[in-house]
């Protein structure tokens, strides 16, 4: 049965010298429904996400295990889940009446996530649950074959074969991280490169002006060398296939079709996680918050109104060259309806992390 607890309280369970500024205990205590806090640098993000689980497990809204907490690496993970399991260890939360240890929350990464939804449901699409993920030093060495294997003319890229390597790899990721197609840019690529041909064809035909050529020449020229990249990226995937083998990129692009293609496995994360709690929001990419959005809201307003709450700072997203889009945080609400009026903004603006000097 739901009860409530003051600040003081919560702070006094958990152990802590410091009761929750007035900022943190309204984010803390809001209710289970989709929010936003936006947290500027050291302002206890981390420390609230804790005192957020446990305020909702000592109120009786949730279990501990029914609570899931994402962020980017493994290491912000580890230290989310021992803030968040050492606190509920105090309070004892994570015990039964007969003294036995009890399941805490899933704290993972974004990537380790998606891994899982692929080990127990990618069959639903096709995904062998087998396929092994390389890191960077392999996906260098199988584009390096890619490319020597290629056969097709290579004309406008560069005859610098490491440079060549990054930006295939570069493209591939993107497109992952962007949920697009290689036809989807052919496509694109082939009409508007008509439309800079006929360009310069008036020109040509006109004034001949070099300045007006010079940025249509270049255009063009650009289309080109995609052209020719893509095919190099075609070749790449193929490798990656032949050989069952996935990067990370392809992990949250496959995670990001299993969720939108199976509505069943989001119905059923949301039964799982009836919390979840989203880390550096700001930095999740596309693909990402495609995936999140299709789990924990889903699609026809299946999940809408489901607690997801978001962390983040709009100014301290980095990670843009990586397929990080900061739209996300910015218009978390959109993904995210409540079941009526707009989703809550919290704001932590306070730095608690850096002294007076």
């Amino acid at each position: 049965m739901s009860h409530q607890i003051t600040a003081e309280e919560l702070s006094s369970a958990m152990g802590l010298s410091f009761a929750p500024t007035e900022q943190q205990w309204r984010s803390i205590s809001a209710p289970l429904a989709p929010a936003v806090v936006i947290a500027g640098a050291g302002s206890g993000k981390t420390t609230l996400m804790a005192m957020r689980v446990v305020y909702l497990v000592l109120t009786g809204q949730v279990l501990p295990e029914q609570v899931l907490g994402l962020t980017f690496t493994t290491k912000a993970a580890a230290e989310l889940r021992h803030r968040i399991e050492s606190a509920l260890a105090r309070v004892g939360a994570l015990q039964s009446d007969a003294g036995v240890e009890t399941i805490g929350p899933t704290v993972a990464t974004y990537n380790s996530y998606a891994a899982g939804l692929l080990t127990d449901h990618g069959l639903r699409i096709g995904h062998e649950p087998d396929q092994r993920v390389i890191a960077d030093a392999a996906r260098y060495q199988l584009a390096r074959l890619a490319i020597l294997g290629h056969r097709s003319k290579v004309l406008q890229l560069s005859d610098h074969l490491p440079t060549v390597i990054n930006q295939l790899l570069e493209l591939d990721g993107e497109l992952n991280e962007h949920l697009i197609a290689i036809a989807e840019v052919v496509c694109f690529d082939e009409r508007e490169r008509a439309g800079f041909q006929r360009a310069l064809e008036a020109e040509l035909a006109a004034a001949n002006r070099a300045t007006y050529k010079a940025p249509i020449e270049k255009a063009i020229s650009a289309i080109d060398r995609r052209a020719e990249l893509l095919e190099l990226v075609s070749s790449y995937r193929q490798h990656k296939s032949r050989l069952g083998l996935m990067d990370f990129s392809d992990q949250i692009s496959l995670a990001a079709k299993l969720a939108t293609q199976c509505p069943e496995v989001g119905a059923a994360e949301r039964a799982r996680y009836p919390v979840v709690l989203l880390d550096e929001y700001q930095d999740t990419s596309v693909s990402q918050a495609k995936m999140l959005a299709h789990l924990f809201s889903g699609p026809k307003g299946a999940g809408r109104g489901h607690a997801v709450m978001s962390v983040g700072d709009p100014n301290q997203a980095i990670y843009g060259w990586r397929g990080a889009s900061v739209s996300n945080i910015l218009r978390f609400g959109e993904s995210f309806p409540t079941l009526q009026g707009d989703v809550p903004v919290f704001a932590l603006s306070v730095n608690q992390r850096s002294d007076r000097r």
